[in-house]
């Protein structure tokens, strides 16, 4: 009777199936693309140079997401359940770790996120609207809230609303490569001053400070698998949303970077911040660039509205497996979505809104993040050694190359981390900080349930 009781409970807070290939492909590429591509490059230009370094810079990002994809397949496909990074860091190293990443999730990864692009977002709508600065928080906290009960409604609607804004930045990205290789340049340079000269460093730590911003841009290629558990097939659909949807990104990178420098050349691109809207409005005039300030509201709105659909279920996982406060696993009971963890979520993300800018709310997760995702490659080493000992079964799908990708991975993601601490100033460390608060946070707990 005990067992019978367990498996109900269980069942009550479990998510079904409902996501395809094309949504959760969406949710790859569509979390990963937001407002990076039309801000980072101007960065990476301030710090290297050199139009073939830069390319090369974004190709290696293009290959460090790529090793990590290629690890996070094998991990997902073994574990298709919801909660993603949470539930490979458990499975392999335990309770405690396991906590400090959702705790981590929810009180600064996901809502800073969720923030920082809201945060885009609300700038380039009010652009658009000609609504002054002003209207910016309260635009972006309606959207949150929206993007939230959206979410709420059901995981159909999330999903599906994912698909069309993903669908509707690559095809705006594609067409503004288009323009810039077809169009004559028939308007004149927008007047600015000379961009601002990066401090003299190394080659060395010139890339390094560039693999930041770059990083960023490429952030997201980890989130399919907070919605694991939702996926239909997983051990066929995970492999091509995880991998080739991180290959496609790679491309329209590296094709969106080759576009801007053909129009403004090194130079532009390294003074112009807004480097999407200068180069279309020397193609197309204002009206262009107001046409690409949409784009970017498009572009960050989706993203925007994936990091809503995949953050509650790392909470919601947590909560249904004992390890935080039991109504955030509850479920709608009609929509079957996680509706506490989503309303908390977006109370968070909002107070995280109201807090800054962009530049002051996107340096607390970025190296939060990818610390967790180095930790995650390398809870594949943990996982080969207990199919050796045949605790689990072998996956469908193996790591090429392994332990190549891996420890290219932990390699340079330690590399950049150790330089974003020790360059970026007291919230990178802050970040970190508040993650390791929940060691001590998951004793208390645990000595709470015991």
């Amino acid at each position: 009777m005990a067992t019978a009781a367990a498996i109900s409970t269980r069942k009550d807070v479990e998510l079904k199936r409902q996501i395809g290939l094309y949504a959760a492909t969406a949710i790859t590429v569509g979390n990963i693309i937001g407002s990076g591509i039309f801000r980072s490059p101007h960065s990476v230009a301030q710090h290297l140079h050199s139009f073939p370094v830069v390319l090369f810079a974004w190709v290696l990002g293009g290959v460090l997401s790529i090793c990590g994809s290629l690890v996070l397949t094998e991990l997902a496909v073994t574990h298709p359940k919801t909660g993603g990074l949470y539930v490979f860091i458990r499975e392999n190293f335990g309770d405690a770790w396991g906590f400090v990443f959702g705790w981590a999730n929810l009180w600064v990864i996901k809502p800073t996120v969720i923030a920082g692009i809201t945060n885009v977002f609300a700038l380039y709508f009010c652009q658009v609207l000609n609504l002054p600065q002003r209207a910016e928080l309260p635009v972006g906290a309606a959207a949150i809230l929206l993007l939230t009960f959206v979410n709420w409604l059901g995981v159909r609607q999330g999903a599906g609303t994912q698909s069309l804004f993903t669908t509707l930045k690559t095809i705006g990205i594609v067409g503004l490569c288009i323009a810039a290789f077809t169009l004559p340049q028939t308007h004149p340079a927008t007047a600015v001053g000379q961009a601002t000269a990066a401090p003299e460093t190394s080659t060395l730590q010139a890339l390094a400070l560039a693999m930041i911003f770059i990083l960023f841009a490429y952030d997201g290629w980890t989130d399919s698998t907070y919605v694991a558990g939702e996926i239909v097939e997983p051990q066929r659909t995970m492999p091509i949303a995880i991998v080739w949807g991180t290959v496609l990104v790679i491309a329209v990178y590296i094709l969106t970077n080759i576009a801007y420098f053909h129009v403004l050349g090194v130079d532009g691109v390294a003074r112009y911040e807004a480097v999407g809207s200068e180069t279309i409005r020397r193609l197309m005039g204002e009206w262009g660039a107001r046409a690409l300030a949409v784009l970017v509201a498009i572009s960050t709105f989706g993203t925007t509205n994936g990091a809503i659909l995949t953050g509650p279920r790392v909470t919601q996982a947590m909560a249904a497996d004992g390890l935080l406060w039991k109504p955030l696993a509850s479920l709608d009971p009609r929509r079957e979505t996680p509706a506490f963890a989503l309303w908390v979520q977006a109370a968070l993300s909002i107070a995280w809104l109201a807090s800054g800018r962009f530049d002051e709310i996107s340096g607390w997760f970025v190296t939060t993040s990818w610390l967790f995702y180095a930790l995650t490659t390398a809870a594949l080493f943990v996982q080969r050694r207990r199919e050796k000992r045949g605790e689990i079964a072998a996956p469908s799908y193996r790591t090429p190359w392994f332990p190549l990708p891996a420890l290219l991975f932990i390699v340079a993601t330690g590399m950049i981390i150790a330089s974003d601490l020790h360059d970026s100033g007291w919230r990178a460390a802050a970040g970190v900080i508040i993650a390791g608060l929940g060691l001590p946070v998951y004793w208390l707990w645990k000595g709470r349930r015991g």
